[in-house]
């Protein structure tokens, strides 16, 4: 198969996955919000916030898993790629159970600092220890999961990730009919769910890529050059997850946790956003990897464009409306919702699309492994996004301020990503800043306004939902004609086609 039609294939497969997984997501919510109310929703994030602010290992271990089983592939040999796999399993495992160790210490501190009434303190610390329970499943697995999706064997992470959200879906139907603390059931019925997704990885991946797999010891060399790779890899996560999990407990310390459930939904819609992305970026991932260990670095940097714009058009035709719409479409989703939930909503969507931008080029620093200095600059600039929320709610500053403050580091990190990138490689700035202004900020500008005129005569429903058809029939016109080059439309053509064509085989069948 062509690399193209693969590529169009498995974005296809990922996307239905992902849209089946939002709509049951977001129902999911809703039902999760009714049965456990603001208050225990709330605790259920802010613990989350503590396990997952140390937990961003996991994250960064499975690009470094991916980073190097993929290059290993492309470049052919597969006792290296066997050598691989032993290294970041054993990397894999160690972190586990270290991090296990490190957070039950933590487990005798932290809830001390927390604002937590007393009648919930018992049920959040059995939350605290299921969601390690998870953490540390998802941590052993990451070297099975990469290895399938350097394989781009996507369907099987698609079926998974579809009966894995059906099974949170029924977890939403059975606390909602329970009568005792669903709060802790929640968790334990979470904790279940993980273990059924790693024995899933695990047996797939013995019985297809045996031939890959090898655990024992392996050499020092390595795990070490797999280790300092994640070492650098981890202070770039971190970047990610502190500002996201550090606000859950920074604005529970200063506002409640009310308040921790108006910025867990606002995340919830972060994260429905970013998945509609997430199938371009997760099928050419692989490639841009495979690219590198193939030698073909001018490939590699086409695919990184490529992905970065692909994506945020994909986010974009949701996003768009969504930003407009937003009142509305939580009152649909939700019925009731805490105040500030739209503001919050909103900006961090904003910061979303702003990184979409340069994520293929994140991936491309990624396959060239020069990852230091990258990682120090954008890390650095996006955690700066905490300290100075911090420095505002001292002067008194509303909660708002410190998505904000999140905005404008994201928008500063992303493009510094082109600069360090450009430092690395032939990849010039110039042809970035024409992409944005001639590709990208156009037909986003002119969707957007007219979504707005349109909204603006009605905000009945059915009249609605017409609005958003036309803002998405729009805008897919305008990424066509205006955001791809004839190069690229015609690439677009010849996957979808061979998409429609597999599809048609297989009916015939």
């Amino acid at each position: 198969m062509k690399v193209a039609n693969k590529v169009a294939l498995n974005t296809v497969i990922l996307y239905v996955k992902l849209v089946l997984g939002v709509l049951i997501s977001l129902y999911s919510v809703r039902l999760i919000l009714k049965a456990l109310g603001a208050d225990d929703y709330g605790i259920y994030d802010v613990v989350a916030g503590v396990i997952n602010l140390l937990g961003f290992v996991s994250a960064s271990l499975s690009m470094t898993s991916t980073r190097f089983i993929s290059v290993s592939i492309g470049e052919g040999i597969p006792e290296k790629t066997q050598k691989t796999f032993k290294a970041c399993f054993a990397l894999h495992f160690l972190i586990a159970v270290a991090l296990v160790l490190l957070l039950q210490i933590v487990f005798l501190f932290v809830f001390d600092e927390l604002t937590i009434s007393a009648t919930r303190l018992s049920s959040a610390k059995w939350i605290y220890q299921f969601m390690l329970v998870t953490l540390f499943l998802n941590v052993v697995v990451t070297p099975f999961t990469a290895l399938i999706i350097s394989h781009e064997h996507f369907l099987y992470v698609s079926i998974i990730g579809i009966v894995e959200s059906l099974l949170k879906l029924g977890v939403a139907f059975v606390i909602s009919s329970y009568h005792s603390d669903r709060l802790v059931l929640y968790g334990a019925l979470m904790a279940a769910i993980a273990v059924f997704d790693v024995l899933s990885y695990i047996i797939f991946c013995a019985i297809k890529y045996r031939q890959d797999m090898s655990v024992g010891v392996c050499s020092v060399k390595e795990l070490k050059g797999v280790s300092g790779f994640a070492s650098w890899t981890l202070l770039d996560v971190l970047g990610t997850v502190i500002p996201r999990q550090g606000y859950a407990v920074l604005l529970n310390k200063f506002f409640g946790t009310m308040v921790n459930a108006v910025f867990a939904l606002a995340r919830q819609m972060e994260g429905v956003i970013y998945t509609l992305s997430a199938s371009v970026i997760d099928s050419m991932k692989p490639q841009i990897m495979k690219s590198y260990g193939q030698g073909d670095v001018q490939r590699m940097l086409r695919l990184s464009m490529l992905a970065g714009r692909l994506g945020f058009f994909m986010m974009s035709i949701i996003a768009i409306p969504l930003l407009v719409m937003m009142p509305a479409v939580l009152t649909w989703w939700l019925g009731d919702f805490p105040n500030d939930t739209i503001l919050y909503t909103r900006l961090l969507i904003v910061a979303c699309m702003i990184n979409q931008l340069t994520m293929g080029l994140f991936y491309a620093n990624q396959a060239i492994g020069d990852i230091k200095w990258f990682s120090i600059v954008v890390a650095s600039i996006r955690m700066l996004s905490l300290p100075v929320s911090l420095v505002l709610f001292l002067c008194g500053m509303e909660a708002y301020m410190a998505i904000v403050v999140f905005v404008i580091c994201e928008t500063v990190a992303s493009f510094a990503r082109v600069v360090m990138l450009s430092r690395q490689t032939e990849f010039k700035i110039s042809s970035f800043l024409k992409d944005l202004s001639v590709k990208v900020f156009p037909p986003a500008l002119i969707a957007m306004v007219v979504c707005i005129s349109l909204y603006r005569i009605s905000q009945d429903i059915v009249y609605s939902i017409v609005v958003f058809l036309c803002t998405v029939f729009c805008y897919v016109l305008l990424c066509f004609f205006i955001g791809l080059s004839k190069d690229e439309r015609s690439i677009v053509k010849e996957m979808f086609q061979s998409v429609w064509i597999r599809i048609r085989h297989g009916q015939q069948r």
